[in-house]
């Protein structure tokens, strides 16, 4: 009882302590953006009175870009070139703006304009670096990607109930030591790649072909080592940007589907199918992505798992989200997913909703401790499973009954960048499943801990 309570304790010290942590972080960052606001407004009416007072000017065009106002930082900063054209610090920040703000040709004139003019050589220095980025996003193909590498804990990685009997149409049967909930480590290794063909048309629509994969291996249950490979292949087609329309960016993605998946070093399933995905912006910063995907799948028996050809069928999908900045740095997305799952065994065909929600924070590391941002992610979700037919393993007080679960799913991720494009990933989960068939019910806690390096 006395571990349990310290236990209870730690977890509250250090949930209080991230919390603290984060609050006064976003205290702070209220406190600091009403700041830059207020000597925004004060350097524009001094803008107003002097336009030739170029220090004025250049200050201004400072604290707009550091609010995320980047138009007004373009202009202040086109201002200052009127009275004087030969300024290549001015030529440099301009063309930084104009490649955040997607404008690559009108970027690149200006880096080219201030390299000529003998800059500094810190400032040619950084004019190589833009021009290495153009050079890479107007290429007509890209090749983008992450990997997560690292060693997972699970307090019930078997999925299993925590008792050890059920009841079955023949009474109580104690369950063999391999169904008994098991803790365990596994290390893993994630990745995902998308590769990019610009067509060169007037839309810049695009040809993408995604991949990901996971491969895993358990110190304890081997049987549940899992590998996994899924490529998609389509065009991602671009509607015109129009003023004065809700809809800004729109595209949509009709793609192919083909994956393979091992299970216990043993062939579990194959997929193949189709979707189309589209996306967009309405005003100004809500964000859209709407999926249908039709899934065929094949499984495989294996000694340890006879019946798994009865999952062999096809999977419908449903998915929307959307994501709202809250501030500048920080954003909240929901999810609403819907699966209709059909199978050959009628006890496992199911219909599935899901909603989800994470809050996503971007933020500086402690003064002197860190020279790189932070990232921390809560996320929760709430899933329906409703199945057709009811289960032959197990009975309830009235007999044989369908299953039906419920599952409560809820963390926190933290990322500490180490470097530009190296992140080290600390994330811990909850996982609560219910059941009316006490097979199918149990309680996991998880934590992953591994970098995630993108390219």
């Amino acid at each position: 009882m006395k571990l349990c309570f310290h236990s209870v304790v730690v977890r509250l010290s250090l949930a209080i302590a991230v919390l603290g942590f984060l609050a006064s972080a976003a205290a702070a960052e209220d406190v600091d953006r009403a700041a830059l606001e207020a000597q925004k407004d004060q350097l524009f009416q001094k803008m107003l009175a002097n336009p030739a007072n170029l220090d004025v000017v250049f200050a201004y065009a400072d604290v707009s870009a550091r609010l995320g106002d980047d138009e007004a930082a373009v202009s202040a900063l086109e201002q200052m070139l009127l009275f004087n054209p030969n300024l290549p610090r001015v030529d440099l920040e301009l063309g930084a703006l104009y490649f955040r703000l997607g404008s690559f040709d009108v970027a690149q004139s200006y880096f080219e304009k201030a390299a000529a003019a003998n800059a500094p050589p810190e400032v040619q220095e950084r004019i190589k670096e833009y021009m290495a980025l153009i050079a890479q996003q107007q290429s007509p193909s890209r090749l983008t990607g992450a990997l997560l590498f690292g060693v997972q804990y699970q307090s019930d990685a078997n999925v299993a109930p925590a008792g050890s009997t059920i009841s079955s149409p023949v009474g109580p049967v104690l369950l063999n030591s391999q169904f008994i909930k098991t803790q365990d480590f596994d290390l893993f290794a994630s990745g995902s790649l998308l590769y990019t063909y610009d067509l060169g048309d007037q839309n810049r629509d695009t040809i993408e072909v995604g991949g990901t994969g996971l491969v895993n291996h358990y110190m304890k249950v081997g049987r549940l080592d899992l590998d996994f490979g899924e490529v998609t292949v389509g065009p991602r087609l671009r509607f015109p940007q129009l003023p004065d329309t809700l809809v800004q960016g729109a595209t949509v993605k009709p793609y192919a589907i083909f994956n393979e998946v091992g299970l216990g070093e043993s062939q579990y399933f194959y997929t193949y199918g189709g979707g189309i995905e589209g996306t967009g912006v309405v005003w100004g910063d809500l964000a859209l992505r709407g999926v249908f995907e039709f899934r065929e799948k094949t499984f495989t028996n294996a000694p340890d798992r006879p019946l798994s050809t009865g999952l062999t069928g096809n999977d419908k999908l449903v998915s929307l989200s959307v994501t709202k900045p809250i501030t500048a740095n920080s954003a909240l997305s929901l999810e609403f997913d819907y699966v209709d799952q059909l199978t050959q065994l009628a006890y496992y065909s199911n219909q599935s909703y899901a909603a989800s929600t994470a809050n996503h924070i971007r933020y500086d590391g402690p003064d002197g401790v860190l020279h790189f941002p932070m990232e921390t992610t809560f996320f929760g979700s709430r899933l329906w499973s409703i199945y057709d037919a009811p289960d032959p393993c197990c009975v309830t007080g009235s007999g044989f009954s369908s299953r039906d679960d419920r599952r409560w799913r809820f963390g926190i991720s933290q990322g500490v960048y180490v470097a530009d494009n190296i992140e080290l990933i600390v994330q811990f989960e909850r996982d609560i499943i219910s059941s009316n068939l006490s097979l199918y019910g149990y309680t996991s806690n998880s934590v992953v801990v591994g970098p995630q390096i993108r390219f």
